[in-house]
């Protein structure tokens, strides 16, 4: 990773309210009015601030029809990227376990009112030894 794109991800999460919304998408994928009402924001804040952080390649988008899904984006190719998502993810207090990201099976339930719907959680990827040792001689 750059020096420039390390520099713009650490901009980005220097906005307080820019954290709030990726903490609020750490464990499952949502889309704005779930944040919206999550988090007490208006939807132009928070459709901003999610922009912001798919910019930064912190988050993804997915499509389902009409609705638009966001996560963290647990599956990007830098390895720091997941590293620093990783991280933020134990500083706010999650405490289930590392495992492979899974999209489990879910009911289409609610599929006219989609924040009603059970959605599948995004877990974040299996930490290997070697992840371990690099923490430890970090």
């Amino acid at each position: 990773m750059s020096m420039t794109r390390l520099a713009d991800i650490i901009c980005e999460l220097g906005d307080a309210t820019r954290l709030r919304v990726l903490f609020a998408i750490l464990d499952a994928r949502k889309n704005v009015s779930q944040i919206v009402a999550e988090l007490k924001l208006t939807q132009p804040q928070v459709s901003y601030h999610l922009r912001k952080l798919k910019d930064a390649g912190l988050a993804v988008e997915e499509k389902d029809g009409r609705w638009v899904w966001y996560q963290v984006n647990w599956v990007t190719s830098d390895a720091r990227v997941r590293e620093l998502l990783d991280l933020l993810a134990r500083w706010s207090g999650e405490a289930h376990e590392v495992g492979p990201v899974v999209a489990r099976e879910h009911p289409v339930v609610g599929r006219e009112h989609p924040e009603e719907a059970v959605r599948p959680s995004v877990e974040r990827p299996l930490r290997t030894e070697r992840d371990e040792l690099d923490d430890f001689l970090l």
